[in-house]
């Protein structure tokens, strides 16, 4: 049997074949994301998706995120999954949201346990990898060639390189992301955005060295910061060229590509370096019309729909914790959770006091730890995902020293619950979890400090 091959589709969708299998990741392929947050560098025209979705047959999606996990696309595309018989393969995980949703719109799903391979047909087996809070790695075995699509996995370290490794060996073909992907901020805080620009290109070297591909193909990056209040978070992103310039002498080829590119994974086929070139040249191209690209922009909202949506977001902050824990360990913990969080909102030119665990939300003269839009706010309190969102999305600032780290600590209650773990006894047994977002935290707090040096 032929050597597979990937097709290059969007961001981070590709389209493996292999045999009978046509295995199609992450189709976001159309409109924006993250709380009119990004926008595409290019969307993939309706004739372009049909055609992929004719040589689809099966989606894996690697995790609820909306550069991932796109609605829109399955509401529009729906018809075609359900006709053809199109399942889509997500990890069994707690959190039903995503398995719900597509079982609602009558689209089949295979939900596939960690580190257990999986058949999809004869010489075709994948095995899922969990990575941290909701994230997941693909391990594709087609005939002899091993693919391993890493999207947005923190896989930083050789010590969680190794882990990967020891569960599903080194790889022929690396896919993995190239440049930052949430806030950043502020405006003037360059240097952080540039270490993690860098940062990005040191975590694809770790994961180069230890999992040994022949060829890595850099994408999961291809978005543009695109509302008027984080549009500068650009400014420091990585491009394939960059990517290219960084790996020109690596043992692991780099092979950028564009839109309906073509990969052949067999290891006797020289790489078509005119092909990289001029997927090079394309998204040189695009890039260098981010610019010009057109803006989105938040609308008002007032301060009767705020006091409305918070009064909503704290009945369901209680149903799915405990309320008097809460309040406990606001007053008594060592790390001060659950503190009021000060937000201006700068559209409206109002100040208001966040206390969840009280709870109350009031208007106040005490300075801001955060400032942002009043459709932000409104956003964080009507979806369980908000604050998620908004620190992806970028669309916030921090006012002073400590304020995003204060917000971190109340505001993400619902990250939690999201993962089927609620504010109370059983939270000991979590620690892991727990570890994984003071550290996160921690690193946060840290290069808001060197932004102001």
């Amino acid at each position: 049997m032929t050597a597979p091959t990937i097709e290059f589709v969007n961001h981070a969708s590709v389209l493996i074949r292999h045999g009978t299998v046509g295995l199609l990741s992450d189709p976001w392929y159309f409109g924006p994301a993250f709380h009119k947050g990004w926008s595409l560098l290019i969307e993939t025209p309706d004739a372009e998706i049909r055609d992929v979705l004719d040589r689809t047959t099966h989606i894996w999606l690697s995790h609820e995120h909306p550069d991932h996990f796109s609605v829109p696309f399955f509401r529009r595309y729906g018809d075609i999954l359900r006709e053809r018989g199109i399942p889509v393969l997500f990890q069994r995980i707690d959190d039903r949201r995503v398995a719900d949703f597509l079982l609602g719109q009558k689209i089949a799903v295979q939900e596939i346990d960690f580190k257990r391979p999986f058949t999809v047909a004869d010489g075709f087996s994948v095995t899922c990898l969990k990575d941290e809070f909701y994230d997941s790695a693909l391990s594709i075995r087609a005939g002899d060639t091993h693919i391993l699509n890493l999207n947005d996995c923190a896989v930083a370290t050789r010590q969680r390189a190794e882990e990967i490794r020891r569960a599903v060996g080194t790889c022929d073909i690396l896919l993995t992301q190239f440049s930052y992907a949430a806030w950043k901020g502020g405006p003037e805080n360059t240097a952080w955005r540039e270490e993690a620009a860098r940062q990005k290109l040191d975590n694809m070297a770790v994961q180069m060295v230890v999992m040994k591909p022949r060829v890595t193909i850099p994408f999961a990056s291809f978005v543009a910061f695109s509302n008027e209040k984080n549009v500068y978070l650009n400014d420091a992103a990585n491009t394939p060229d960059v990517v290219m310039e960084n790996f020109r002498t690596a043992e692991s080829r780099i092979v950028p590509m564009k839109p309906g590119d073509v990969f052949d994974c067999a290891p006797d086929v020289a790489i078509d370096t005119a092909q990289t070139e001029r997927a090079l040249a394309f998204w040189r191209a695009v890039f260098a019309q981010m610019p010009d690209m057109p803006l989105q922009k938040f609308e008002t909202q007032d301060v009767a729909t705020l006091e409305q949506s918070f009064t909503t977001y704290t009945r369901r902050v209680f149903a799915n914790n405990n309320a008097t824990m809460m309040r406990l360990f606001q007053r008594i913990s060592p790390i001060r959770v659950f503190q009021p969080v000060v937000i201006r909102l700068d559209d409206l030119g109002r100040t208001f006091r966040v206390d969840i665990a009280k709870p109350e939300f009031v208007e106040t003269d005490e300075p801001a730890d955060l400032s942002m839009h009043s459709e932000s706010l409104w956003f964080m309190f009507t979806n369980t995902f908000g604050f998620d969102t908004l620190l992806v999305n970028g669309c916030l600032e921090e006012q002073q020293i400590g304020g995003f780290a204060k917000a971190a600590k109340g505001l993400t209650i619902e990250n939690l619950n999201n993962l089927g773990i609620a504010f109370g006894p059983g939270l000991l047994f979590h620690g892991k979890i727990i570890r994984i977002f003071f550290e996160r935290l921690i690193a946060v707090s840290r290069r808001m400090g060197k932004g102001r040096a």
